[in-house]
């Protein structure tokens, strides 16, 4: 598939809003999503570099059917995965498969980075805490319950992104060497 200028900036645009809004607000609008994807399948319904509405559709599948197992099962958003869905939309669905599998080890090396940080700063405030106790007396200052631990999030719209990016950024240098 031959990328364009135009075809890069619009899947990158759609990408960051989703990224910032996600990282913001947990959340990933409908009208983002929705838009988003009819757009892509206008583009290559009607774009002379387009792919066509049916491998846009097919993409618009792939990308859907990649979340929504985990969704069904508790372990994701719909936002994420209508997100995929759109981004299918645009990619089609060899080059959605591909930034879903730069997204996914994205995101794993972002979740493996917040529990070693996790690990490192509670190992910490554990020991702070011990030594506080141990200096006033050995007394505890808390109630029964032990404080209840910040849950920490990667937003998965953020590793979509940067994996899209990655895919669009390889295009168009293998574009521009042809």
């Amino acid at each position: 598939m031959h990328v364009g200028y135009e075809f890069a900036a619009a899947v990158a645009l759609l990408t960051a809003i989703a990224a910032v809004l996600d990282y913001r607000t947990k959340k990933i609008p409908n009208w983002l999503t929705v838009s988003a994807a009819g757009l892509g399948l206008a583009y290559h319904s009607l774009a002379p570099g387009g792919m066509g509405p049916l491998l846009s559709l097919a993409g618009f599948a792939v990308g859907f059917s990649l979340l929504i197992l985990p969704w069904l099962l508790g372990g994701g958003g719909m936002g994420d995965v209508k997100l995929l869905a759109a981004l299918g939309a645009w990619m089609g669905p060899v080059l959605i498969l591909v930034s879903f599998g730069v997204a996914a080890m994205l995101a794993a090396c972002g979740a493996i980075a917040i529990m070693a940080n996790s690990a490192v700063t509670e190992g910490f405030s554990t020991a702070r805490r011990r030594y506080i106790q141990s200096a006033s007396g050995g007394g505890t200052t808390t109630a029964a319950s032990p404080p209840r631990k910040a849950r920490r999030v990667l937003p998965f719209a953020v590793p979509v992104a940067m994996g899209a990016w990655l895919v669009l950024a390889w295009l168009l240098l293998r574009s521009q060497g042809a």
